[in-house]
């Protein structure tokens, strides 16, 4: 009796043994295999970031090189020059390091240089971004080969109409306008539109002139009734003072739309001939 229980113990250790050692070699196959999962997932997540901050730069710089594609050589209203295949790399590359001068690139090779705009360019009115970069997972624990990404963006370049698709030209004829304006503007390169904001002491902005000769006065949008802040904001084309830089006196979302949809709006006296 004394000889059985003791082998039913023996047995009984044994089975606890092999029970241990196989949640051991479980653990072993496992744990690596979770952090490996984890790694993964988080440089996804970091490369959807990364992708979506240089997509977001390459839609302002496609849009913004649009708006002067209508520049020739002899015009000197655009801050890019004339927009062709090189200025188009140039200007989407610093459009791309502006936005990605605070963030860490760990995980694209080369950093902020190493992504690379070529195949970018300019034709048939349209503005073309591509940017490329090979992008590792920056774990030490597992060395991930790189995968190569591609990002693009296009915007139409801001050249008008070419025909006469339906009716005249007249009713093909192409302006701007804002919100928050009755006017419409010939050409986006109008004072009224192309805004060089300055802040400024609410002092300076009382005693200061524009570039007209006029005077400043409280913006009726942001100060109203209220007080202006000890700093404001203007502009040398305006004759108000903002509190807020947002303020839709200076701020300028602009649209080309036809002349014929404009309705009750006149032409601006700097760029549209009106008296």
């Amino acid at each position: 009796m004394k000889h059985r229980k003791l082998e039913k113990k023996n047995k009984e250790e044994s089975s606890l043994q092999q029970k241990k050692a196989s949640l051991t070699v479980e653990s072993a196959f496992i744990l690596p295999l979770f952090f490996l999962v984890v790694v993964v997932i988080t440089g996804m997540l970091d490369l959807y970031r990364i992708s979506a901050l240089i997509q977001t730069a390459m839609c302002e710089g496609a849009k913004e090189l649009g708006m002067y594609a209508y520049c020739g050589p002899e015009d000197h209203n655009s801050p890019v020059g004339v927009v062709q295949d090189g200025i188009c790399v140039a200007y989407g590359a610093r459009k791309i390091r502006e936005c990605l001068q605070a963030e860490r690139l760990s995980g694209i090779q080369g950093g902020v240089n190493g992504i690379t705009l070529l195949g970018s360019g300019y034709s048939n009115d349209m503005v073309s971004l591509k940017a490329s970069f090979s992008y590792k997972i920056p774990s030490g624990l597992f060395q991930l080969f790189p995968v190569r990404i591609s990002v693009k963006s296009q915007a139409r370049a801001w050249t008008g109409f070419h025909g006469t698709l339906h009716g005249n030209s007249e009713d093909c004829e192409m302006v701007y306008v804002t919100d928050w304006e009755s006017v419409y503007h010939t050409s986006p390169a109008c004072t009224h539109l192309d805004l060089s904001v300055e802040k400024v002491s609410l002092e300076q902005a009382q005693a200061d002139r524009n570039q007209y000769g006029s005077s400043y006065h409280p913006c009726e949008n942001c100060i109203g009734q209220g007080s202006a802040n000890d700093s404001v904001y203007i502009t040398q084309h305006g004759t108000a003072y903002h509190n807020d830089v947002h303020c839709g006196g200076i701020k300028r979302t602009v649209k080309m739309v036809k002349k014929s949809e404009t309705g009750a709006f006149h032409a601006c006296e700097r760029c549209g001939g009106g008296s």
